[in-house]
């Protein structure tokens, strides 16, 4: 029966009707899912997490949507019926399918939209896929198709003359369908023979898309040879029999800098592998996915990457060679914990404290927290690595069963820890005319490893050259005109720039301030002031600079990785881009030139983040057996996370953290949402949020949720890209009643305002 007479007696009957319902939801900023009718020829091919085109509105505008579920069920109502599938199998597994839930659930946003963006845009335009054409006997039906030949009994014909007659037997005895090129190789014939048994109605030739299929792996897998430590023995003990177990649990690997965490990865790969299942490997930066994949590539025959600096080519062929399972191992960055494998066996999360992890756009999800519900979802174990776990592990650790500790207090081949030097700047600047970035001991350090030949690292997680440009006379600080904060100087460009909307300002040489005409001093320490002082004081040195404005592609962060692990160069200078994870035997000497920079920031995880860092990067120093040494240059020596990571005391740093946000009620100990209100008028952006405020409050007395609510306030930067920003942060006792709260502002479609942008972000990383 032809679609339309079929829809139309559906449509016109009064009663009861069975029908096959599709539940489907918009790939559009909708919170609901709506119900349509799948017509006969869809009904054997759609499945959950294949997308389809359906009417929608009062318009009835064909828009894109990603099918949940396919039931039988009874309607009295009008049923739309399905227009189009746009994909012959699922791109989301019943499991992505119900992560993608959870995420918009938990993150509070839309489920369609939410569910499109863990898809790549290159997989869902099959960019790099191959054309081809294939032919099918009329007595075969086509399978993921609704056309179906007549049997080739029912068709009457003349006799085949001969090549028609064999191409048609060889046809059938290799199943019915086989591609039209290799065909008529086997058969001797030109395709225009195949076309002539077309038009007889004897076979249908059709043109699909198909992926490009992975080159064979490489041969000469290179298996290093060494001892493991008995930390490494054990702790890949306990991993791998999780891994065997095929039950989830989330295993803490805490191990110091150079314990040797990466072959307990390794082990837990190769455990995976040897199962027949698949692992994902999750690294912060790029950067550290440049080096990593090299290593892994060196000891596994299938690893495929997922980052940002793929073009779309690679991405949509490594999507589907992976979602074939013709892929072993998964490295990359956040969206690869949303990669398709048919048979997950683990996830391994290194650095998992890194802030990176957290997506800054929506969905605002935490890398860390989507691979554990995914690993709990599939059954599996997690592994979490790092010298510096977050405090929200730690404190899991401490309280939930499925957590589990495994210790790796000490380096591999016996390796001792640096030595790390601490230096007071506000000592150094009263002993030391002239502005120096470098302090004395560290210029003496520095110039010791030079003259042994030995590498060195530098960090300052600041890029330009100057941040602070003022005018001394009137005290006028040279700001972006878009937004509210400070312009940097950059020598490279000889420009100033706004590190938030990108703006980019030719650097007046008076003060623009009418009536006063005083000259604009540049101030402050940027990496490219470092490489400046540098090249004075060192000059035969061989330097290179690893941040955001040297580091373009992927392949730059390669080049220059690849150059310093040959020792092409002598001194790595960078942000923390190159604080975590990098290994290179010969750098004994690492600098941190402002320990604490984040220590100014008005954001709760200020300390914690700056213990982080300066402990994570003096592990770069002394990985060899060269020996190594840090020195720490700070304004605030006498601070906890400062004596604590110079101590490399985590335990001690985050037993006193913990304790300091319990009793201010602060993450871990509760959760958090900040809803961020911004408009381009800042009346209009503050009466805005304080109505969202009081919306908030009654919707949350409704649902009998607890919360502490405070603001709305101007956020700390109060203006980006020309829209003013308020802020709302809220804090629940517990994760029941954040999902209850988001449940019922769901429900009462609460977050929303009159302006221009509303942003929520669960679980925030950042208050800035």
């Amino acid at each position: 029966m032809p679609r339309d007479r079929f829809t139309r007696s559906l449509l016109d009957e009064p009663q009861l009707v069975s029908a096959l319902i599709a539940t489907v939801a918009p790939l559009a900023p909708i919170d609901k899912t709506y119900s349509y009718l799948v017509p006969p020829e869809f009904e054997s091919i759609l499945a959950p997490g294949m997308r389809v085109t359906v009417p929608f509105g009062r318009g009835q505008r064909p828009i894109e949507a990603m099918c949940l579920e396919v039931a039988r069920g009874k309607w009295d109502t009008t049923l739309k019926p399905i227009l189009k599938l746009r994909d012959e199998r699922p791109v989301l597994s019943n499991k992505l399918l119900e992560l993608g839930r959870w995420l918009a659930r938990y993150y509070s946003a839309h489920l369609g939209r939410t569910l499109d963006l863990m898809i790549p845009a290159a997989a869902k335009s099959r960019a790099g896929w191959r054309k081809v054409k294939y032919v099918t006997a009329a007595s075969s039906e086509i399978p993921n198709s609704a056309f179906r030949i007549p049997n080739s009994s029912q068709i009457s014909s003349p006799k085949l003359p001969p090549k028609q007659s064999a191409l048609l037997e060889l046809l059938e005895s290799e199943g019915g369908r086989f591609p039209l090129a290799e065909l008529c190789q086997r058969a001797a014939c030109t395709p225009a023979v195949v076309a002539s048994l077309g038009k007889k109605g004897l076979v249908r030739i059709e043109t699909i898309l198909e992926p490009v299929e992975p080159p064979p792996p490489a041969a000469g897998r290179s298996e290093p040879q060494f001892e493991l430590t008995p930390d490494q023995t054990a702790a890949i003990a306990q991993i791998n029999a999780a891994v065997e177990s095929r039950s989830f649990s989330v295993q803490l690997l805490f191990g110091v800098t150079g314990s040797g965490k990466t072959e307990v990865y390794v082990s837990a790969i190769k455990q995976a592998l040897s199962l027949g299942r698949q692992a994902i490997m999750l690294v912060p930066e790029i950067a550290l996915t440049t080096q990593t994949v090299r290593r892994l590539e060196d000891r596994f025959e299938r690893v495929a990457t997922l980052h940002s600096g793929l073009s779309s080519v690679q991405r949509s062929r490594a999507w589907a060679a992976i979602s074939a399972g013709h892929i072993g191992v998964v490295i990359g960055t956040r969206s690869a914990v949303f990669a398709p494998c048919p048979d997950l066996g683990v996830i391994i999360v290194d650095e998992e404290a890194e802030p990176s992890y957290k997506n800054q756009a929506a969905p605002r999800y935490h890398t860390r927290d989507v691979a554990v519900q995914r690993a709990h979802l599939e059954g599996i174990p997690v592994v979490l690595g790092s010298a510096t776990p977050s405090l929200e592990t730690w404190k899991n650790v401490r309280e939930k069963k499925h957590y589990h500790l495994i210790r790796m207090p000490t380096r591999v081949r016996g390796l001792a820890m640096p030595r790390v030097h601490l230096v007071d700047m506000h000592e150094e600047h009263l002993a030391r005319k002239g502005v120096h970035m470098l302090s004395r001991q560290m210029e003496a350090y520095l110039g010791g490893t030079l003259e042994r030949g030995e590498q060195a690292v530098l960090l300052l997680n600041r890029r330009g050259y100057a941040g602070f440009l003022h005018c001394p006379r009137c005290r006028t600080v040279l700001t972006c005109p878009h937004c509210s904060v400070h312009l940097v100087f950059h020598a490279t460009t000889q420009l100033a720039h706004c590190h938030y909307c990108h703006e980019k300002l030719t650097l007046p040489e008076i003060c623009p301030k009418i009536g006063c005409g005083g000259p604009i001093v540049r101030f402050g320490i940027g990496t490219q002031r470092v490489e400046e002082e540098l090249a004075e004081k060192f000059p035969a040195a061989r330097v290179r600079r690893m941040d955001s404005d040297a580091m373009r592609t992927p392949a730059d962060y390669a080049d220059v990785l690849t150059a310093f692990e040959q020792r092409d160069f002598d001194i790595l200078v960078g942000t923390q881009m190159i604080a975590k994870g990098l290994d290179f035997p010969f750098v004994s000497f690492v600098g941190i030139i402002s320990a604490d920079t984040a220590l100014a920031l008005n954001d709760f995880r200020s300390e914690e983040r700056t213990f982080q860092l300066v402990l994570q990067v003096a592990g770069r120093s002394g990985r060899g057996d060269v020996g190594g040494d840090v020195v720490v240059q700070t304004f605030a020596a006498d601070t906890a996370p400062i004596r604590h990571a110079v101590a490399g005391d985590y335990e001690g740093f985050a037993n006193s953290e913990l304790d300091k946000r319990r009793k201010a009620k602060l993450p871990p100990w509760t959760r958090m949402m900040r809803i961020v209100v911004s408009d381009p008028l800042m009346t209009r952006a503050q009466k805005a949020a304080a109505k969202l405020a009081e919306s908030i409050r009654d919707t949350l007395q409704r649902a009998g949720v607890a919360v502490d609510l405070f603001g709305p306030l101007p956020a700390p930067i109060s203006r980006i890209r020309d829209n003013y920003r308020f802020d709302l942060v809220l804090t629940f006792p517990t994760a029941t009643a954040l999902l209850t709260a988001i449940d019922a502002f769901k429900a009462e479609a609460t977050l929303h305002a009159p302006a221009r942008t509303i942003i929520v972000d669960v679980d925030p990383v950042s208050l800035q």
